[in-house]
């Protein structure tokens, strides 16, 4: 007999390079979270519901240096193996709605009562938080759903994206803006039922106890960090202050809305931006991509 206590889901919603990882393994040692799927992907990502989004036909955005949105055919077998693998082989679907919304709800079943959902991929797609919410709807009765928004400081993201993938700041800075008004619009159209959080990577990394002890508090749980656990400095943020990319005024006005500062977002016109510039898009890429392919990665 199944127990009558709800289960937990906290989802994670974020920009990449915004810190969602951090959050992550801290809510996971707050909460004491031990088991959790086997994912293809790094960093205990999903993509179930920008996957779930492409298998049910529902358009959505490309994505800087990322594979989605997926064809139809590679979510169906992707999703498939990921449930296939994480749940009891006498779970079957007999659609692919049913292995959507039955699907997720029998992955919380078998790693809750508490289970934390992090990809930075659903938030820019309007579609793949439509069909949380309807899963929400569906599952009211048997679970309980809270969504945590975390943004940083878009200098700080811009260019730990720019590093990673050279991506075109230009494109990235709608990207952003797409993300982060989409959680506007959830935080106010979605369901009443759900808690809605939203945190900065700045406040997490200031005071990381009182940012999760706050999330726990409307989980209903009691934290129990076991240690802090150390930031280090990321190469981008060491290189923020010589950012040389003026942000639109839109990016501006959004961030301010946040909790950012004028000066926080400014930024600095310098020769040494234009070298560094250069050194991403025609040294450091090209040889990471190199790497790449000589070692098959």
């Amino acid at each position: 007999m199944e127990s009558s206590k709800k289960i937990d889901v906290v989802y994670i919603l974020s920009e990449k390079s915004s810190g969602s990882s951090f959050l992550f393994r801290s809510l996971n040692d707050a909460l004491g979270i031990t088991s959790y799927p086997t994912t293809k992907h790094f960093e205990s990502e999903t993509l179930f519901w920008t996957k779930a989004a492409s298998l049910l036909d529902k358009p959505q955005l490309s994505m800087l240096a990322s594979a989605v949105p997926y064809d139809k055919d590679r979510a169906r077998k992707e999703l498939t193996e990921f449930l296939a693998s994480n749940l009891p082989t006498n779970i079957t679907f007999n659609t692919d709605e049913e292995l959507v919304f039955n699907g997720w709800f029998e992955l919380l079943k078998e790693f809750g009562p508490i289970f934390i959902e992090k990809s930075p991929h659903h938030l820019l797609q309007w579609n793949a938080l439509a069909l949380m919410l309807e899963f929400e709807k569906r599952f009211s009765d048997r679970v309980n759903c809270h969504y945590v928004c975390i943004a940083r400081n878009p200098k700080d993201v811009f260019l730990s994206q720019f590093r990673r993938w050279n991506v075109n700041i230009a494109h990235l800075e709608n990207q952003w803006l797409t993300t982060y008004m989409n959680w506007e619009r959830f935080r106010d159209e979605g369901s009443a039922r759900s808690s809605k959080i939203f945190t900065r990577y700045e406040e997490l990394v200031a005071d990381r106890q009182s940012v999760i002890a706050k999330i726990c508090k409307v989980v209903g749980v009691t934290p129990k960090l076991k240690g802090e656990e150390k930031v280090r400095k990321s190469k981008s943020s060491k290189q923020s202050e010589s950012f040389g990319y003026a942000l639109s005024s839109s990016v501006i006005s959004l961030a301010k809305s946040m909790g950012y500062s004028h000066s926080e977002l400014q930024h600095t016109q310098s020769f040494k931006w234009t070298l560094y510039e250069m050194y991403i898009r025609y040294l450091y890429s090209p040889a990471k991509s190199l790497y790449r392919i000589v070692k098959g990665v």
